[in-house]
């Protein structure tokens, strides 16, 4: 039960599994050469000490059991309810029985703290068995007991063992689970009913420390968890215990120090107003000293030397463990550099392997294609995902060839695939592109990215490749790829979509109700077993190339030119003149999105508000349920209407989904519990009917257009040209502009039928054991599942475990970045120029006009719990998110310009908008903020 972490001879019985992660870490420290004489001595009481008491609380009969079984289980769900729940818990670790066994250890620790540590005090601190690994860190989650006698011994270790029982633990396990679901987890039901609450119990351990009377201690990390840099060593640091800088009682000092270079990067002094040192009489504990000098306050908490040492330590740990590590470490009185703990860094990005590049070698800088580009996502892409997203881009450019990938999985290209995302060289490119000239291009697009492009952070200098150019990318390839894009078609429907914008639309319906027949009957044969999947695909995407090719001519060669001048109008002009432009950027009668959202608005008032109270945002899978029951006419209790209704939006729009053009990514037809989420944020009082809206907001647009028809006319003798150029413009608004959002709703229409056929053959797969669960054959290609059709003896999963690996990897980061570095440097926007802005109040970029004040909902997915009336907040949005605009009051965004759904999509709804805000660092759900997308700030107000 007792284990010694700093004697080697008894060390290597220090596992995870019985000591926990943090003990385990600390053993190791304590192994690495050279680094013996900085680890105090250490004991961990193991996970068998804890045992019986975690086996009490589960099996005991007591309402203490039974909550904790509903916690481990997620049952509870209201706040007041979980904090008494865990108040319980906690009240009853202090009084469970000690047995014979713990008893010995406890009492030969005590004679180990009182005759063996200095000072006869000691620091208790948790080491559950998931604690510090490198998935999940519980940094800060459980108690930690300084200056502990050891008389105060038990009662500390009760008081660490009670904290793995606190409130925000178990929202920190909640949280953590819920951020690398995947669709393989299976749908809510099902996990409720598989959940065993003693598989989540976990192990337990104690670390037991000999305390350090630290003159100066803090935190550090091998690479910098700001931005990600592998090669940036940061360092916090305050007199005194380290507490001080973990609980943020003090402004510690921070340096940012480069390993590459041995340079100081950046230094801040902090405001030291006190201090939390030992006492050292009878009893122990820990006091807080007011630091009254000034000076002292103000003055580096670290020398020079002591900031070297501490580095060279921290890289040699770094070395041992092979990954990037944050370490808490303690000078004392005698100058002794002290290493309390060693964990992996959990929140750092990390890119493929093979797009890294050595520490000291020159950097290269990536632009994550996806985020701003037709999938307009920050979720990641399973292996088919990609392959089938790379084919789908040849259809957007008009390329009727399979084997043809404008990606290929290398990074020495201009443009490649990752694991999980596609990515753009800027460091080719910034051969022959200044950033000056980046940053005007991309305003239009994405101010966010405008911003990054003029950062100090993007130095041309530091990222110009110096290689040449791959030898694929020869003039002789462009030319060839010229001729395989249609450019001159797509160039003259442009034309046609220009000269004669209702003509050509009349002519463009034909084609697309002739392309959809086709699709259905498509649907309708299904896949030919003797063909399989991969040919499906390639007949489904032909079935819409038509469509396709006219929606892309017309957006490159009338539509984008249109707007582009609006927008370039919109921002420039001050006058009142930019209401106008703002008005002629929005309300586009006959945009099929628009459509889909109206529909389920009135799908979602079919229900009366009673029944949506009676479930809850993670309750809705039970609805669900007895939907399917009232079809299948087991149950009547849903009114017949809504019935209908719902099964003719499932046949017109089952298509549709969260991400639409990934086919792991569930759709409506196949995923109620999904549609339900869509439907509830479109329920309730105070949310306005779509189909107004958007009817305001056409009139308004033709209103316009006509005033400024009137005004051209009346001063044609002086400007004879005018009036047919607004003539001309107000018809490429009118019948033009709404197919901006076609060519991604037939794409999704096609993967929509793709994904039925493939679900079907999952399902025969998993049934015949060659597949584990659901979701699995999303880590194949179609060619891989077609042979695996005709060869039973092609093993699957040893294909898909790697994959899944990495995609699981990708959905636990927390920030998708567009701009990053071969050594993970995330780049950030400098910051901005505050002169003539009040405190409290963020600059962004206006995208859509109008104020509006209310509460923050910071959201990663749009099938997150969102309020009406809030404001929504998000990195990026696309057209699953489009629902949500019915109830919100104001949408700000982190990535997107005017021509991205977020801003188109705010205009159409009338509301307020605001990009190029870094929301997830900046806001937090629940502040009280004013938007104002006219001048593109944010005032925070609580």
């Amino acid at each position: 039960m007792l284990i010694s972490l700093t004697n080697p001879s008894s060390s290597t019985a220090a596992t995870t599994a019985s000591v926990g992660g943090k003990a385990a870490s600390l053993a190791k420290l304590s192994g690495v050469t050279g680094l013996q004489n900085h680890v105090p001595k250490s004991y961990a009481l193991s996970t068998s000490f804890f045992q019986p008491w975690v086996d009490a609380i589960l099996t005991n009969n007591s309402s203490s059991s039974n909550d904790y079984t509903r916690l481990l289980n997620g049952d509870i769900t209201e706040t007041k309810e979980l904090e008494e729940a865990c108040q319980k818990l906690k009240s009853q670790c202090m009084t469970l029985p000690l047995t014979t066994s713990q008893q010995t250890a406890l009492k030969e620790l005590s004679n180990i703290i009182s005759t063996q540590f200095a000072h006869s005090l000691a620091a208790v601190r948790s080491s559950a068995i998931e604690e510090d690994g490198t998935d999940m860190s519980y940094a800060g989650m459980f108690e930690t007991e300084l200056g502990v006698s050891s008389r105060n011994l038990e009662v500390a270790v009760r008081r660490c063992f009670a904290s793995k029982f606190d409130v925000r633990v178990f929202l920190y396990m909640r949280a953590s689970h819920d951020d690398g679901e995947t669709e393989e987890d299976g749908d809510d039901e099902q996990k409720n009913q598989n959940y065993d609450a003693s598989d989540k119990a976990g192990g337990f351990a104690v670390v037991v420390m000999e305390m350090v009377d630290a003159i100066t201690a803090g935190v550090a990390f091998s690479a910098n968890p700001l931005n990600s840099d592998r090669d940036e060593c940061v360092v916090d640091s305050s007199y005194g215990l380290g507490v001080s800088v973990v609980d943020g009682s003090v402004t510690a000092d921070r340096y940012v120090y480069d390993k590459v270079t041995k340079k100081m990067v950046q230094q801040i002094v902090g405001s030291k107003t006190e201090e939390k040192r030992l006492c050292l009489v009878e009893g122990g504990g820990v006091q807080t000293i007011t630091i009254e000098d000034v000076a002292r306050q103000s003055a580096h908490s670290l020398s020079k030397e002591q900031l070297e040492e501490l580095v060279k330590l921290v890289e040699a740990v770094e070395h041992a463990y092979g990954i990037p590590i944050d370490i808490e470490w303690a000078y004392t009185e005698s100058n002794q550099l002290m290493l309390l703990q060693a964990r992996p860094i959990t929140t750092l990005f990390c890119l493929d392997d093979n797009m890294m590049t050595a520490a000291g070698e020159r950097r290269i800088l990536y632009y994550d294609f996806n985020i701003a580009s037709e999938a307009t996502t920050t979720t990641p892409f399973t292996h088919m995902d990609m392959t089938l997203y790379c084919r789908m881009a040849n259809v957007f450019m008009g390329i009727n060839d399979e084997d043809f990938s404008m990606f290929k999985k290398e990074p020495n290209l201009p443009m490649f695939n990752a694991e999980t995302r596609q990515y753009v060289n800027l460091s080719f490119f910034f051969k022959f592109m200044s950033t000056e000239y980046c940053a005007k291009e991309a305003m239009v697009l994405d101010p966010y990215l405008s911003s990054l492009f003029a950062s100090n952070d993007c130095d041309r200098k530091r990222y110009r490749s110096k290689k040449k150019w791959p030898k694929e990318c020869t003039a002789r390839n462009f030319l060839w790829l010229m001729r395989k894009i249609p450019i001159k078609k797509m160039y003259k429907t442009g034309k046609r979509f220009k000269k004669n914008p209702e003509k050509a639309k009349e002519e463009y319906l034909k084609v697309v109700k002739n392309d959809m027949a086709k699709l259905k009957a498509m649907q309708q044969r299904g896949v030919k077993r003797d063909e399989g999947l991969k040919q499906f695909s390639v007949e489904l995407l032909h079935c819409c190339m038509p469509s396709i090719l006219e929606e892309m001519g017309a957006i490159y060669f009338s539509i984008l030119g249109t707007f582009n001048s609006l927008d370039k109008k919109r921002r420039n002009d001050k006058s009142e003149l930019s209401a106008e432009y703002d008005a002629l950027c929005g309300g586009y009668a006959g945009d099929e999105l628009m459509k889909i959202n109206i529909d389920i608005y009135h799908l979602a008032n079919k229900l009366d508000a009673n029944i949506w109270e009676q479930y809850d945002h993670d309750e809705l899978y039970q609805l669900a349920d007895r939907i399917q029951q009232n079809i299948d006419g087991t149950l009547s209790d849903l009114p017949n209407e809504f019935l209908t209704e719902w099964s003719s939006f499932v046949d017109k729009h089952g298509y549709d989904g969260e991400d639409q053009l990934f086919i792991s990514s569930p759709r409506y037809q196949d995923s109620p519990v999904l549609l339900l989420t869509r439907l509830r944020q479109n329920s309730g009082i105070g949310i306005k009917d779509p189909a107004d809206i958007h009817h305001e907001q056409v009139l308004k647009r033709r209103q316009v257009m006509n005033q400024q028809l009137e005004t051209a006319l009346a001063q044609r003798f002086t400007r004879p040209f005018r009036p047919s150029r607004i003539r001309q413009r107000n018809a490429v608004l009118e019948h033009t502009m709404w197919i901006r959002n076609a060519p991604k709703l037939h794409a999704a229409k096609v993967i929509g039928v793709l994904r039925e056929a493939v679900l079907h053959v999952e399902k025969e797969l998993i049934d015949a054991n060659r597949l584990a669960h659901r979701g699995d054959i999303f880590h194949l290609d179609l060619e891989e599942v077609d042979k695996a059709l005709v060869d039973d003896t092609f093993d699957l999963m040893q294909l898909v475990r790697p994959r899944m690996m990495a995609h699981q990897r990708a959905l636990k980061a927390t920030e998708c970045p567009l701009l990053i570095d071969s050594r993970c440097r995330i780049l950030r926007p400098d910051p901005p120029n505050r002169d003539d802005v009040e405190e409290g109040t963020l600059i962004g970029t206006a995208v859509s006009p109008g104020t509006a004040m209310g509460r923050v909902r910071v959201m990663r997915s749009p099938d997150e719990r969102f309020e009406s009336g809030e404001i929504l907040a998000a990195t990026v949005t696309s057209p699953a998110w489009t629902p949500l605009f019915s109830g919100a009051s104001a949408v700000v965004l982190q990535i997107g310009g005017a021509l991205q759904h977020g801003a188109l999509c705010a205009r159409e709804y009338g509301l307020p908008a605001v990009s190029n805000i870094d929301v997830h660092n900046v806001l937090k759900t629940g502040m009280l903020v004013e938007v104002n997308g006219n001048t593109g700030t944010i005032k925070i107000i609580e």
